[in-house]
């Protein structure tokens, strides 16, 4: 009997990980309403999730959630939108391409989660997952810019005056809980 309640807890205790990470796949990030902001320009070929505010990933936060994703039937009410930031020169768009803008709270950190998953000739399949963070400063734009063609690459860019870019370092993010997970 023991052993049954030691299992039934451990199911439930992972289910509430399981929970929150289903929530994060179908729940739109959500801008903030008030405090510093600044822009973030997304284009990716995977799907791209934040959490506000953590410097560790963590989908019960509030806000959390898809930000750009290449794939339909998930969170992707956010795709195609334009806050009008500057272009840094060549436009990244094509066919397979998410490409958002959103507002992001600025001086605090912000942990991202991108992934993707494809298929190369001969049934054989890779997948890209990263797990980043990055502190927004107030008033800035930014770019990132997330691919997967068989090597996970990330760029993320200050967008300056006259069509110019200067990069920017990110930091890898781990889980807040080891629930996360699940």
């Amino acid at each position: 009997m023991r052993a049954f309640l030691i299992a039934g807890l451990a199911v439930a205790v992972s289910a509430c990980g399981n929970i929150a990470n289903m929530r994060a796949y179908s729940t739109a990030y959500v801008e903030p309403v008030a405090g510093d902001t600044a822009r973030l320009r997304v284009v990716t070929n995977g799907m791209v999730r934040g959490v506000p505010g953590r410097d560790c990933i963590d989908w019960r936060v509030p806000g959390g959630g898809v930000m750009a994703v290449a794939q339909s039937g998930f969170a992707d009410q956010n795709n195609g939108r334009s806050l009008g930031m500057p272009e840094r020169g060549r436009v990244v768009e094509g066919p397979g391409l998410a490409r958002t803008e959103l507002k992001v709270p600025a001086g605090k950190p912000l942990a991202m989660n991108f992934q993707s998953t494809g298929y190369v000739s001969g049934g054989y399949s890779y997948s890209c997952q990263q797990t980043f963070r990055f502190t927004p400063q107030a008033g800035q734009d930014y770019e990132l810019i997330l691919l997967d063609s068989g090597m996970c690459a990330i760029g993320l860019q200050r967008l300056i005056p006259a069509g110019k870019a200067e990069n920017q370092p990110v930091e890898k993010a781990g889980l807040c809980s080891a629930l996360d997970a699940f």
